[in-house]
């Protein structure tokens, strides 16, 4: 995650050369490339925010998932396979079936 914060770094740092190209008047390409790449790391940048706050979170939901479950999981792995967990979980569910009459007593 790191070198995409570093990608994303390098993007908004070459919006910023871009524009102050672009300051002067003299060419519009740089200006609309800088726009475009402004927004875009706007964008991933927010992106990113939000992926880091979920990857921050997932190490709580380990210590949840571990204490109830009694199980080891760890932060990446509930981050990264939170999909794959679940399916495990209920494929591991057991089941009780009632059939008929609950209040009978059985012979």
């Amino acid at each position: 995650m790191i070198l995409i914060l570093i990608a994303l770094i390098a993007l908004a740092t070459l919006a910023g050369v871009l524009l102050k190209i672009s300051a002067n008047g003299e060419s519009f390409f740089c200006f609309f490339i800088g726009v475009i790449s402004a927004f875009s790391a706007a964008f991933g940048l927010i992106c990113y925010a939000f992926s880091g706050w979920s990857y921050m979170a997932s190490e709580y939901k380990a210590d949840i998932i571990n204490r109830e479950y009694g199980t080891s999981y760890t932060q990446a792995e509930v981050y990264w396979a939170k999909d794959v967990i679940d399916t495990i979980r209920q494929l591991d569910r057991k089941r009780i079936e009632l059939n008929g009459d609950l209040f009978r007593e059985e012979k």
